[in-house]
């Protein structure tokens, strides 16, 4: 039986720079697609967000559970790094909105692309289309399984990611690996999830963008108040905010508390400007139809279902009454939504993990299992949008990589 110094199981973005760091001509990397980091493909809309560019000390604010379990992670391979390794490798990147980094191509295939390329200068060997189906501990050994074949190694580095997205392969193979060789795996926790919503006429608006402020409540006690670029979907309501907050929504919904969103769709109005502006628009446009009027404040395939929704026709502006005018500015400035769940099953990335004070911060091994490393999303404790979950995993994949060869980057 082939006996490896290191295993990695999964060529995601983790794997995939665990391997380069590795650089062992004795180690393997495992991955059970036909190619590397088929997931990465689709983040950023298919753009990449490779990672952010904010500070250390804000980085420790963008991850729950705690962001500061990946100090050390951070230390040895941060931002600059994973841009200036790109950056050397004829992938060029751009800072935009809010710090996040992308690609100047605005390709996930570029960067892809590109630490495939790495991966190959690198003496760490990868094979695609390897289906690891178990991991089993025999004294200072791992027995690996896969494609009926089994090889040994030293040391297994789990970068399988969570169950999120299953049909790129993220589908918790890692959790049933780490479980059965004995960690304990809490419950599933959506991590960046859209919601659904329960007003069914909120679906017609599928696809449309809206530019507002949000305040969410439990049991009628804030719990969110940002702003937000708002993206109707299918179900319910995305967009970074949304997404940002879904723990919090969860959390909430767990403990069987009523959970409503208020919209303000005429954020650069105060209630009394919006009630006067509405009044003198009226008199001063008596003709104009209710509908053409409401472009002012709504996206031109909105009006319709907003207006159907609060129940008023379209009539021309002189014949609509005082009520229904307040009824239109009410709804304007608070439309009142209420949240029936958050869409675990559609989690761009997933909270819950092995649990953290299972997984030494320093090296990223396991604290239950000597050899057993674990990276990126394995591991609880996701970022919010913007780059930060990229980071994390390129960041874990090298410490876990560089803790096996016994030094840090900066030694």
């Amino acid at each position: 039986m082939k006996l490896y110094n290191t295993v990695i199981v999964g060529g995601g973005a983790s794997g995939i720079l665990a391997a380069i760091y590795l650089n062992d001509s004795n180690s393997i990397l495992l991955e059970k697609n036909n190619i590397l980091a088929k997931k990465m493909l689709i983040t950023g809309g298919g753009r990449c967000n490779i990672t952010n560019n904010a500070s250390f000390n804000e980085y420790m604010k963008c991850y729950y559970n705690s962001g500061n379990y990946y100090r050390q992670a951070f230390t040895n391979f941060f931002n600059k790094d994973i841009i200036r390794l790109l950056e050397e490798n004829n992938c060029k990147t751009k800072v935009e909105e809010d710090n996040k980094v992308f690609p100047v191509s605005d390709s996930s295939k570029t960067v892809v692309n590109t630490l495939i390329d790495v991966l190959k200068k690198s003496n760490t060997k990868f094979q695609v289309n390897c289906r690891v189906t178990e991991i089993n501990k025999i004294d200072e050994h791992f027995i690996i399984n896969y494609n009926g074949k089994k090889i040994k190694s030293r040391n297994v580095i789990l970068s399988t990611g969570s169950s999120s997205f299953p049909s790129t392969g993220s589908n918790g193979d890692g959790y049933l690996f780490a479980e059965k060789l004995g960690h304990d795996i809490p419950d599933t926790m959506g991590g960046l999830c859209p919601i659904e919503i329960e007003e069914k006429w909120i679906n017609k608006l599928q696809g449309i963008t809206v530019d507002v402020d949000i305040e969410i409540k439990a049991d009628n006690k804030r719990i969110v108040k940002d702003h937000a670029s708002l993206l109707f979907t299918h179900k319910g309501l995305s967009g970074h905010t949304i997404l940002d907050n879904s723990m919090k929504i969860e959390s909430s919904l767990r403990k069987n508390k009523k959970l409503m969103i208020f919209i303000d769709l005429a954020k650069d109005y105060s209630y009394e400007q919006l009630d006067k502006t509405l009044q003198d628009d009226f008199k001063n446009n008596p003709k104009k139809h209710l509908k053409g009027y409401l472009h002012k404040y709504l996206p031109k395939n909105m009006t319709s279902v907003f207006m159907d929704a609060i129940n008023i026709e379209d009539k021309t502006l002189n014949q609509t009454t005082k009520q229904d005018r307040i009824v239109l500015r009410d709804n304007l400035k608070k439309l009142k939504l209420n949240i029936k769940r958050v869409c675990s099953d559609e989690a761009i990335v997933e909270n819950s993990g092995i649990r953290q004070k299972e997984v030494d911060p320093n090296t990223c091994e396991s604290k239950i299992v000597p050899g057993l490393y674990i990276t990126g999303e394995l591991i609880e404790g996701c970022g919010i949008c913007g780059g930060f979950n990229l980071q994390k995993a390129f960041s874990t994949g090298v410490l876990a990589a560089c803790s096996i060869n016994g030094r840090y980057l900066d030694d």
